[in-house]
């Protein structure tokens, strides 16, 4: 017979595509089980594998406990940098320092507060717009819509250049780079599942809580911001505001003998903002200061005082100029500190008298109390209203919360706060969402941790299972039974 010859192709196997997975500054990792027993050895495993795992590989265990893993009612949320930290959370889990929540059917009631000026500063949001896509689609499209009302590009505004530094100090450019990065938040949020269910914003931040309650279209809210900043600063400079830490009648009879001075702000119990001319806010400070003490605030103008008069009637022409809607959702009015209406919403007047009437901050947040809120969440890029709303709150303080901190990591930041809205209440977050645009995929973890117990039957002769006493048992009674019916 003649030989056959075999041919063999080898091809090369496919080219494995590289994953682009972003840079995280920071993860989050759920421990699920259906028990405090089982959770707190799922989490000691998840401990154990962590130290094998390189920084690299850090993103995919995460995706895999959070995405992969069933979720049951007991939970814990630890977040870290990296594999040491994320195992230190972990092992505080396993050995019961932190205990685990259940998830319930129906969590109470999300409020967010939003910031008002003040609270900015060069490099706010930075951290966030390189590590989180929905964070930075939401800046970009901010961007977009204030490129014809605002004459510096939002992004260099924020991150800064030589050539515009120094603009976040003026309100025309601070008001609209606040409240784009307020809306880069709430976007945020609710793609991993946190929505308000009321909302209050201070000043500026009211405006930024209409757009969250549903009154008003993004396009219009960051128009109407440019406007509101120009508007602003276009007043008499010349202004100054303190801070007076004492209560409010106090605060009113003593400004009484100092003409000019005015309350800008009733933001706490026993905290006071007054506003009016440099000279006599300065007077008042040193010669009576309401016999408390007083610090003075570095602002540009009187914000809330009679220099922002003429600044009403142009902002209320062009709210008239946008579209209103009734709220969607609960939202407290810091002038007047009770509820908003369908009217008091959709009404420009309102909005021009909230540029000139003091704020009834500590009223608004007596109001949004009674909502029975569990969680409250500061937007902003960082925190000056949590420590003011904590003292006009009702008696069950609910969980504070806040999104960013000047001098921290942001996404740290704000990893630390949904880990605490998640082992805090009976809330949870969209999982699957939290990883999205991360290029994270599924990885071996350790598995689940059954309690697992022995049923059957021992092979020792020596040993009887209480199984086997009750089959000797049963078994004794029915041979008794037949020897009685054969007797009978």
């Amino acid at each position: 017979m003649g030989g056959v010859n075999a041919h063999v192709i080898v091809e090369e196997p496919p080219v494995v595509p590289v994953r682009e997975a972003p840079a995280q500054d920071s993860y989050v990792m759920r421990v699920s089980a259906a028990d405090e027993t089982a959770l707190r050895t799922l989490a000691d495993a998840y401990a154990e594998a962590l130290t094998d795992t390189p920084e690299e590989e850090l993103g995919d265990f995460a995706f895999t406990a959070n995405v992969g893993r069933a979720a049951h009612r007991s939970r814990a949320v630890v977040h870290g940098g990296d594999a040491r930290e994320l195992a230190a959370g972990l092992r505080d889990i396993a050995t019961g320092q932190v205990s685990g929540s259940r998830r319930g059917a129906a969590p109470a009631p999300t409020a967010f507060m939003f910031t008002g000026q003040g609270s900015q500063y060069v490099g706010m949001g930075r951290g966030l717009y390189g590590v989180e896509p929905v964070f930075r689609a939401a800046l970009d499209e901010c961007a977009e819509l204030l490129a014809g009302h605002v004459d510096v590009p939002l992004r260099d505004l924020l991150f800064g250049s030589g050539e515009v530094e120094g603009r976040l100090d003026r309100t025309c450019y601070a008001q609209a780079a606040i409240v784009s990065v307020q809306v880069g938040l709430v976007r945020w949020l609710a793609s991993v599942g946190v929505r308000p269910d009321a909302v209050v914003g201070h000043s500026l931040g009211e405006l930024t809580a209409a757009w969250a309650a549903g009154v008003l279209e993004l396009g219009d809210l960051l128009e109407l911001t440019a406007v509101r900043g120009r508007l602003m600063e276009s007043g008499p400079g010349g202004g100054a505001m303190a801070v007076v830490h004492a209560d409010a009648e106090t605060v009113l009879a003593a400004i009484a003998a100092h003409p000019g001075v005015e309350v800008a702000a009733f933001n706490a119990p026993r905290a006071v903002t007054v506003t009016g001319p440099a000279e006599a806010v300065g007077r008042f400070c040193r010669e009576s200061g309401a016999g408390a003490r007083t610090r003075t605030l570095v602002v540009s103008h009187a914000f809330h005082s009679a220099a922002m008069e003429g600044a009403v009637a142009p902002f209320a022409e062009a709210v008239a100029g946008t579209t209103l809607s009734p709220p969607v959702i609960p939202f407290a009015s810091t002038v007047t500190g009770d509820w908003h209406t369908a009217g008091t919403a959709a009404d420009p007047g309102y909005w021009g008298r909230a540029i000139r009437e003091p704020v009834r901050f500590t009223q608004a947040v007596t109001a949004l109390s009674e909502t029975g809120a569990g969680s409250v969440w500061e937007i902003g890029s960082h925190p000056q209203l949590t420590p003011l709303a904590r003292a006009s709150w009702g008696r069950t303080p609910p969980v504070w919360l806040s999104t960013l901190r000047r001098d921290r990591v942001d996404q740290v930041e704000l990893h630390a706060a949904v880990a605490a809205y998640v082992n805090r209440t009976s809330a949870d977050l969209d999982w699957t969402e939290l990883h999205r645009g991360t290029g994270r995929r599924i990885t071996t973890i350790p598995t689940y941790a059954f309690n697992r117990q022995r049923f059957w039957i021992s092979s020792s002769p020596r040993e009887t299972t209480s199984n086997q006493m009750n089959q000797m048992n049963q078994m004794n009674q029915m041979n008794e039974m037949k020897r009685h019916q054969n007797h009978g």
